[in-house]
């Protein structure tokens, strides 16, 4: 979405980490108070990517203005935390590098609201990176790998933020219905769309690849 300045998350996992020291590096040469932001999984930081990401963020010096987040769900698709991590924390790796880091309950939106604000305020002030792992759910399963049924005894985090607003009056159960059932609409929606879309023809293959794709040269390869 160019006009929020959001770049679309890779598809081979963390390679974003290390992009985004790119983007961080474009905004710092520019002078300004602009600060990269890059999320990804527990899983991926076991890949070169990441190191590589805390390594180029932490230069001394040479510092980049980067919220760094992990969202730690402690599974890796069908593995399991446990068996891909030797640490308790993976914000304990930032910290080998000196970079601001906490450990926060990502289920929690107002903890994390306030949290994130503060890591990019610091991020603005100072000119160098903060790093937040994120704790939340895995309510679902990721893929064929590990099925797509509920997780039993995971918390959700939307369920229980709404038994806080609701206990602390700020909602009432009459607009949560009409958000719950607005939302279940939207989904119905979405989905009639997509399976009326048509399936891609072999001449769009190249398209969004190249700039100005219409009057590319490349059809001549």
């Amino acid at each position: 979405i160019p006009e929020w300045n959001v770049a679309p998350v890779t598809s081979p996992l963390e390679v974003q980490y290390p992009i985004a020291c790119g983007t961080a590096h474009a905004q710092k040469r520019a002078g300004k108070k602009a600060i990269s932001i890059v999320t990804g999984g527990d899983a991926g930081t076991a890949e070169g990517d990441f190191a590589s990401s805390l390594i180029l963020a932490s230069r001394k010096g040479q510092e980049l203005p980067m919220l760094i987040t992990v969202q730690n769900n402690k599974w890796g698709i069908s593995t399991s935390y446990e068996g891909q991590h030797g640490e308790t924390f993976i914000a304990d790796r930032a910290k080998g590098f000196n970079i601001k880091s906490r450990v926060i309950n990502g289920n929690d939106p107002i903890e994390t609201f306030i949290c994130v604000k503060e890591d990019m305020d610091y991020i603005r002030k100072t000119g160098k990176p903060a790093f937040i792992e994120a704790r939340v759910s895995r309510l679902y399963g990721h893929s064929s790998a590990s099925g797509a049924n509920p997780v039993q005894d995971e918390v959700d985090p939307v369920k229980e933020f709404e038994k806080k607003l609701l206990k602390n009056d700020v909602i009432k159960p009459k607009e949560v219905s009409e958000i719950w059932e607005a939302f279940e609409q939207e989904g119905v929606q979405a989905t009639e769309v997509a399976r009326k879309e048509p399936v891609p023809a072999a001449d769009s293959v190249w398209d969004h690849t190249y700039v100005d794709n219409e009057n590319a040269d490349w059809r001549k390869f």
